[in-house]
């Protein structure tokens, strides 16, 4: 089709055919509307992430009752003990 062709074309559907007339409340209704996505979205994420938190707190807290605590006494592998009396630590004799 030729430019000219087009143009005239053209400019007989915008006489035909108004643009359509958005109402004055449809930005607003849009916004509203992206606002309680949004929010929908937080929603969804906090309840994921308190979920994650609720697994994991739960999972260390049973492992962590579950294994049996036991003192035992500090060994150092270079020192039978007798080195780390406080008489031989003054070098009294």
């Amino acid at each position: 089709m030729e430019e000219n062709k087009l143009d005239t074309v053209l400019q007989d559907l915008s006489i035909a055919q108004p643009a359509i007339g958005l109402n004055e409340g449809f930005r607003d209704a849009m916004w509203q509307r992206v606002g309680e996505l949004t929010e929908a979205r937080d929603r969804r994420r906090r309840a994921i992430l308190g979920a994650a938190i609720f697994a994991v707190s739960l999972g260390t807290g049973l492992g962590a009752t579950i294994t049996p605590a036991m003192a035992e006494p500090t060994r150092y592998g270079m020192y039978d003990g007798s080195e780390l009396a406080p008489s031989s630590l003054l070098h009294l004799s």
